[in-house]
Order: C-alpha cells, then sequence, then structure tokens
C-alpha cells in the first residue's frame, strides 16, 4: 500500500488501480535479433510464434512457457540476447552512429552494450563500465558470444577518475541503479525490499551519477537517462536536480499512445506494463548544448604483426601473451581494463592460438568447415570432429553461423571449447 500511495506524485487513482492489476500478470520477454548472424525471415521460420516488438525493428517477444530460447544453439551462437522488452527502448532511442565513442555508465550485464554496438555495426567504440567487477566480467562473456568486437570493457568507479574524461564521449547511457520498483512483477524479492528509504537513498545515488555522467558527455552530446523504477523522486525529480545544476537541455521522445507523460513534469517517459508490453521504465534523453565534434581516430601507423582477418579493426594491443584487436584508440590509463576490444588469442611462439571471442567476430577465415546438426551437438559437449582437413585453424560452422575455431591434425578436429560452454543444446 504505501508504494502505491507514493505513486500519486504523479499517477492518477485510475492509473495507479491498472497499474496495480498489470503487477499481477506475467512478465514479459523478448528477443533482439543480431542482424549479422541471422536474417529476420529464419528467425521467423524457427520460431513462427514470435511477435513484433511495437517499437524495435528487430526485436520480438515471445512466450518464455513455450520457448527456452536460451538453450537453444542459435542463442549460443549469438544470434540474439534475450532482453526484458522496456530494456531495449534507452539505446534505441539514443540511436548510436558508427563514428560514435559511447559511454554505458552502468552497464552490466551488458544488454544495453549489445544493443548499442549492433546499431554501430561493431564500428566506432562503446566503453562499457561496471563497478562490480564479476558483473564486468558477464559483459565480457555477451561480447564475446555476440561477437561484438567495439567494446572497450572496463570496471571502474567513474566518481574518481571522471576528471580525466570530461567532454570525452559523444553519447551516454545512464541505467542508474535504483530501488527496481519496475521489475516487481519479475522479481518478487524486489516487491519484498521495496522501502521509500531504499528509494530515497537511491535517488541520492542517481543525482551524483548523473552530474558526473553529463560532465564527461561532449558539447552537442547526447545522453539518455533510464531506471527501472516507477518512482518520481528517482525519475523526473533526478533531471529536475540536472537542469538546475547544469545547462542540460530536454531532448522531446515522439509521441506514443505506449508511453505515459507526467503532465506536472513532462520530462521523458514511463513505460507502465499497464499499456506498454514489458516491466517498468523511465527514459529521458538529454542533451548538452553546443555543436558536436565528430570523434576521429588517429590511423595506426604500426601494422598489425599477425596476418590474420582484422574486419577492418586497425588497432590491437597485447595485454601478457593475448593479443587484442580494437576499432578505434581511447585513453585507457585510468581505467580497469576487463577486455580491449577483440580478444583474438594467446601468442604462442610466433603463432596464435586463437580465442573463442574472435571466432564469433570474425567474418573470414583461410580455412573453414560446415558441421552438421549432429557434429555441432557433440562438439559442444566437448566431443572433436572426425573428418580428413588440411591440418592447422579451421574455423568451425553450423548453417552458415561461426561456432569457434578449432585445430585439425589432418584427420580430427580437435575441440578447443571453454570448458565453461560445454552444454546441452537444444536445436
Amino acid at each position: 500500500m504505501e508504494f502505491l500511495n507514493h505513486l500519486k506524485t504523479y499517477l492518477s487513482d485510475e492509473e495507479i488501480d491498472k497499474l496495480a492489476k498489470s503487477l499481477e500478470e506475467e512478465s514479459k520477454h523478448a528477443l533482439l535479433l543480431n542482424e549479422e548472424k541471422m536474417s529476420v525471415d529464419t528467425l521467423l521460420n524457427l520460431y513462427p510464434n514470435l511477435v513484433r516488438h511495437p517499437i524495435i525493428p528487430n526485436a520480438f517477444l515471445y512466450n518464455k512457457s513455450e520457448l527456452e530460447l536460451g538453450k537453444s544453439i542459435y542463442h549460443e551462437l549469438g544470434c540474439f540476447y534475450l532482453q526484458e522488452p522496456s530494456a531495449m527502448l534507452p539505446a534505441y532511442l539514443l540511436n548510436p552512429n558508427e563514428n560514435d565513442v559511447v559511454l554505458d555508465l552502468c552497464a552490466a550485464p551488458g544488454g544495453k552494450s549489445m544493443q548499442v554496438s549492433l546499431l554501430m555495426h561493431n564500428k566506432g567504440l562503446i566503453v562499457s563500465n561496471d563497478i562490480a567487477k564479476n558483473r564486468a566480467f558477464a559483459i565480457s562473456e555477451n561480447a564475446e558470444r555476440m561477437g561484438r568486437g567495439n567494446l572497450l570493457i572496463v570496471n571502474n568507479d567513474f566518481s574518481s577518475i571522471y576528471q580525466h574524461y570530461l567532454n570525452t564521449f559523444d553519447k551516454i547511457i545512464l541505467d542508474a541503479p535504483c530501488s527496481g520498483s519496475g521489475m516487481f512483477r519479475k522479481m518478487d524479492e524486489m516487491q519484498e525490499d521495496w522501502s521509500f528509504a531504499k528509494v530515497e537513498k537511491y535517488a541520492e545515488i542517481q543525482k551524483s551519477l548523473i552530474l558526473i555522467a553529463y560532465a564527461m558527455l561532449k558539447e552537442g552530446g547526447e545522453m539518455v537517462y533510464s531506471t527501472c523504477s516507477f518512482s518520481y523522486e528517482e525519475d523526473e525529480e533526478v533531471i529536475d536536480y540536472l537542469l538546475n545544476n547544469t545547462d542540460a537541455e530536454i531532448k522531446p521522445i515522439e509521441d506514443n499512445p505506449l508511453y505515459f507523460v507526467s503532465k506536472a513534469k513532462p520530462y521523458g517517459v514511463h513505460l507502465l506494463p499497464s499499456l506498454f508490453p514489458g516491466e517498468g521504465h523511465y527514459i529521458c534523453l538529454i542533451k548538452k548544448p553546443g555543436t558536436l565534434k565528430p570523434s576521429v581516430s588517429k590511423e595506426n601507423k604500426n601494422k598489425l604483426p599477425y596476418d590474420i582477418p582484422t574486419n577492418g579493426y586497425s588497432h590491437y594491443q597485447k595485454y601478457g601473451d593475448y593479443l587484442y584487436l580494437m576499432s578505434k584508440e581511447f585513453n585507457v590509463k585510468y581505467l580497469n581494463v576487463i577486455r580491449y576490444g577483440v580478444k583474438v588469442g594467446q601468442i604462442d611462439k610466433g603463432d596464435i592460438r586463437f580465442d573463442y571471442h574472435y571466432s564469433h567476430f570474425v567474418e573470414s577465415f583461410k580455412s573453414a568447415f560446415e558441421m552438421d546438426e549432429n557434429e555441432t551437438a557433440r562438439y559442444f559437449l566437448g566431443e572433436g570432429v572426425n573428418k580428413n582437413t588440411s591440418k592447422g585453424y579451421c574455423l568451425l560452422k553450423y548453417k552458415g553461423i561461426n561456432v569457434d575455431i578449432a585445430k585439425s591434425d589432418g584427420r580430427i578436429i580437435k575441440n578447443r571449447l571453454p570448458k565453461g560452454l560445454r552444454k546441452k543444446l537444444i536445436f
């Protein structure tokens, strides 16, 4: 009751009643298609009961009781990312392009970073950060599976280093930590743990984060602020705080009957489960005055000392024995780097032991072998492939989609799949 009463700040009794009833319904689920690996037609032939997302072009709603997509071979091959339907809106509305340098400040587990990377076609650069190291590693795992290369994944508390990145980013995503009321029907524990004191606690954190993020935004740059909270104190009130303490401007979001906009403070939009087929979300677009100067990447004059496909990436870096590729150069002096772009592999006596990440990223390879369903299933269980091939590394594929880069002795393609990825999958 305390939760519903505090929503009267911006919702009428009728709207609160509709919201309360919607919270008793089943949660919605969606997938974001990676069209670099699979076409819409192929996806719909595989899963004809999918329903198109009302706003996101390459996203689809599905019933979790009908489809176990998390166990699908196509999920494992990075053909799609499973994401909550409302959570797809912030990155889409921010609309990044291939030349942008983007900061995803509170990124884990990485859904918005993956979506931005897809929108940027694996070009430009995304600094994908999470303050919790274990959560930052979750971003890295998703980047590997999805074959995303334009991510610099870091683990930092930007409150202590943001001064080194003032006016740096073309676009910023601040999906702020919050009280989580928007996740009530998805996670029962969020409802049990909710209190107004928790709302007030997170509102203070959000006000600090939004000032830090805005300071790192370039003149003319744009930022999206979002929460999975219904609370005015964590939403419009935080935007009010930004407007009162900076020169920030609100960028309008196109009207849509699926959105709810507060009449008192028409900053951004609410995605209410009573109107939108997803969980609770708040989204606001923010612009810094001025003319945006495009980010220009310096040409790397040092040629990559290995003859390997790079998908056009020209920057490389060694961390220990491992080689990484990056699309754009970036100052990492003050960052705790988890992953510098694409993990190509371990350098061993002038040779490269290619990594799983590189196998999902690369578009072509000198030698390739198409596996059938049985061979693919057995490979994911840790078995090799009995096949007479030329000796050396070979790109394994299933239905034209990259699976892994493994090594053949001429008779057997040995399994190199990391043990943590070995599992039984649904075909």
